[in-house]
């Protein structure tokens, strides 16, 4: 589990604790279903990956479970990540996708696609196309949890996840599972996500373009990334010491926490109704402002992807000018999560991962967003100017339950951001232990 759950929950395999009932349709099984259905595949496309060596990592798994592997890349950085097998280069534009992917699916004879980040406009016409063919597309995303897993889901992840409605997490029921092993806590993530990210980019910047017409998610500017991280770094060890004694100083006084997010996030664009955190602030402090007790203050930490860029303090100091309450809201850009979220009176996100360590500490949550979490017994459903008075804590056992089932049906164990020599632990057995 990640080392911010206080009370570790079951690995996969072992036994679950008694449940609330599940309607009869859920099929029961006793592994993540998109890495089994990965464990079972033939023919498997890979489309584009995390920044870094991890697809080459899952090729090679992929190749030890018996399947045939192959890979498009669309620009010069992915024709870097991928050195484990010769890729497919795609130098169309996103009209003649489509029909190029049809195209290879049949002459491959693919039966699963891979991908990691399904708003990406040609990952959303890649899964549109797997649909149409009753083809299985396994989508993947940083961890729910983290770190230490993946999330890995069939068709969709986020707000188009649907598999806690399909499945249910039984560890001895019938049928192949994939047993997985916890990598061991990794103090280098951020140093290699970096390592990776500035790489990638960089041969985007300078290799010989596959296509006149690719539109990148992100910036592509090399210059632009490589100030963004150094910045980050730099503003890391600045902000942390005197972050840090605010975090201490806030211990004894009843504040809520608000982790932000990151701008352009798909998170925010794809999976909620506001068009950049700007918007939530405005929301989150009007309403804290106005019907939040008047002892209480509002703790707003940067996300630490967004580090490297201008950030909102100048308009949160505003905003509290105008609104009256700058002596009662704390910014922050550093800041231990366990630690705010433990000691925080209650949790204001999006749809942030925070949401779950909220959830973990049986912190009042209010969700302004679209979150797999954002259920009855565990979240605050009222309007938010009713959530500072006295919101009671989620259901413990509906809390337990769920994150036993998230974790277990959704997340795989691995570092998404390891060297290409670290081996994925993930083994298939085809008979379960009793």
């Amino acid at each position: 589990m990640a080392r911010w759950l206080t009370n570790p929950l079951p690995e996969a395999g072992t036994a679950a604790s008694p449940a609330p009932a599940h309607p009869p349709a859920l099929a029961a099984v006793s592994s993540n279903p998109a890495l089994l259905r990965l464990a079972h595949a033939k023919r498997v496309l890979l489309l584009q990956g995390p920044v870094g060596p991890f697809f080459d990592r899952l090729t090679r798994w992929l190749r030890t479970q018996g399947a045939e592997v192959h890979r498009v890349v669309f620009h010069p950085g992915d024709k870097r990540d991928c050195q484990a097998l010769t890729p497919i280069a795609y130098s169309g534009g996103h009209d003649e996708w489509p029909a190029f992917l049809d195209e290879l699916i049949q002459r491959l004879g693919i039966d699963t696609l891979v991908l990691f980040g399904q708003a990406r406009r040609l990952h959303a016409l890649a899964i549109a196309q797997a649909n149409a063919r009753g083809l299985a597309v396994v989508v993947t995303e940083e961890g729910y949890v983290r770190p230490g897993y993946m999330t890995m889901e069939l068709g969709g992840v986020n707000g188009f996840s649907n598999t806690l409605q399909r499945y249910q997490w039984v560890p001895v029921s019938p049928g192949p599972r994939v047993q997985t092993q916890r990598p061991a806590p990794s103090d280098h993530h951020f140093r290699q996500m970096a390592w990776f990210a500035c790489r990638h980019y960089w041969h985007l910047h300078w290799g010989q373009p596959l296509s006149a017409h690719y539109q990148h998610h992100r910036p592509t500017d090399v210059v632009h990334h490589s100030r963004y991280w150094v910045t980050s770094w730099l503003k890391k060890h600045w902000r942390w010491l005197p972050d840090h004694a605010r975090v201490k100083a806030l211990a004894d006084q009843p504040y809520y926490f608000v982790p932000l997010q990151h701008d352009g996030d798909s998170q925010i664009t794809h999976h909620s109704r506001f068009d950049n955190t700007t918007d939530f602030l405005v929301e989150v402090v009007t309403s804290f402002a106005r019907h939040a007790p008047a002892h209480t203050r509002l703790v707003v930490r940067q996300h630490p992807h967004a580090r490297g860029g201008r950030g909102p303090a100048r308009f949160l100091r505003e905003l509290t000018r105008q609104l009256g309450v700058q002596d009662r809201v704390v910014y922050l850009v550093e800041g231990h999560t366990p630690t705010l979220v433990t000691n925080a009176r209650g949790v204001v996100v999006i749809n942030s991962t925070v949401g779950l360590q909220a959830l973990m500490r049986n912190k009042p949550l209010a969700v302004l967003g679209d979150a797999l979490y954002k259920q009855p017994k565990l979240c605050f459903s009222g309007p938010l100017d009713d959530f500072w008075a006295s919101t009671p804590p989620p259901s413990p056992e509906h809390t337990h339950h769920f994150i036993e089932q998230l974790i277990a049906l959704t997340q795989v164990p691995c570092h998404v951001y390891g060297l290409a020599s670290e081996p994925l632990h993930w083994s298939v057995q085809t008979h379960p232990a009793p």
